[in-house]
């Protein structure tokens, strides 16, 4: 996993996420379709903090949308100092204390990588009840709730706070199977429509006399015809990208498929392993929100991420084999 991109409910609250134009039956599905709308048009410049577990990040966010494309600087505010740079391309990762920069392209498929919703939002309706809580104050300003809650045990349920004027998302819960939070984003000041300055969006951190890991553009290719499979899905999970790159800093080739039900997502990473390489990964790990699960299929490490529950990660990752 690549610690320089942050969480898929991070994806979600800082708006990279693509959302096609879909035609909504009541408000609540007016209102995700608003949230997605303002975070691929609205220029806001603000400071959230992420928790999860007994960890609490706090952040600078600056975001710009220039001709429909978006552009974005993310600096910490406190622990390790790190910088990200964001655009339709690709993602820079600043790390001044390990003396690096890590850089990788966004090419998982034609769209943005990775779609929250489905071509239509009713699609979600399957697999998750939506509707709409209580009118709240978030960061000052008044804001819309909107609970999204799975109907089985392989998603998560979201509460999302989205402002009112504007339908930018102010606050993002991720919940468990029990209620429980497990992920919470939320803009401690928020200066929304404010014209953006492009040096604003240039990085902090020179990165001359750094070590940069690059991934080549030519690197990471869309396949037509997997050479894996998972044979096994939740309901409403579908193959939704596959590309093959090299690995960022082991520059060996690595198949990655991404499975979605529109809203929650799970990576499959596959990997031939050589002599003198590092053992096998075996067996499930967690790390916050996030499930892992590392198994073995002749000379390949397969490695199935995902913020989704741990059965989740185990029923796609323990189907996983050749494909006939």
């Amino acid at each position: 996993m690549n610690h320089c991109l942050p969480t898929r409910l991070f994806l979600l609250f800082t708006g990279v996420f693509f959302c096609p134009a879909a035609s909504a039956t009541d408000p609540a599905h007016d209102w995700l379709m608003k949230i997605n709308q303002a975070a691929r048009t609205l220029d806001y410049d603000g400071v959230f903090v992420y928790q999860h577990e007994s960890q609490l990040e706090a952040m600078r966010i600056i975001h710009k949308v220039e001709n429909g494309s978006a552009r974005e600087r993310l600096v910490s505010l406190n622990g390790a100092p790190r910088e990200i740079i964001r655009n339709q391309r690709e993602v820079i990762c600043y790390w001044p204390d390990k003396n690096s920069v890590m850089v990788e392209f966004r090419k998982a498929d034609s769209q943005t990588f990775p779609a929250i919703l489905p071509e239509r939002v009713q699609d979600l309706d399957e697999y998750y009840a939506i509707k709409l809580g209580n009118t709240e104050r978030i960061t000052g300003r008044l804001a819309q709730l909107v609970i999204v809650t799975p109907v089985d045990q392989y998603r998560y349920g979201y509460h999302l706070w989205a402002d009112k004027e504007s339908g930018l998302l102010l606050k993002a819960d991720l919940l468990d199977t029990h209620g429980n939070i497990l992920e919470q984003f939320m803009f401690t000041q928020i200066n929304i429509g404010s014209t953006v300055p492009a040096a604003a969006l240039e990085p902090g951190v020179a990165g001359k006399g750094m070590v940069w890991h690059r991934e080549e553009d030519k690197q990471a290719t869309t396949t037509k015809k997997p050479g894996w499979t998972a044979a096994r899905l939740p309901k409403g999970f579908r193959l939704s990208a596959h590309i093959s790159r090299q690995g960022l800093m082991r520059k060996r080739p690595v198949e990655h498929f991404v499975y979605t039900d529109g809203l929650a997502a799970v990576s499959v990473f596959v990997e031939k392993r050589v002599k003198d390489s590092k053992p096998f990964m075996l067996g499930p790990s967690r790390m916050g929100a996030v499930n892992a699960l590392g198994s073995r299929v002749n000379e390949y490490q397969i490695m199935t991420v995902g913020e989704v529950p741990a059965e989740t990660i185990a029923l796609i990752g323990g189907s996983v084999a050749p494909a006939q």
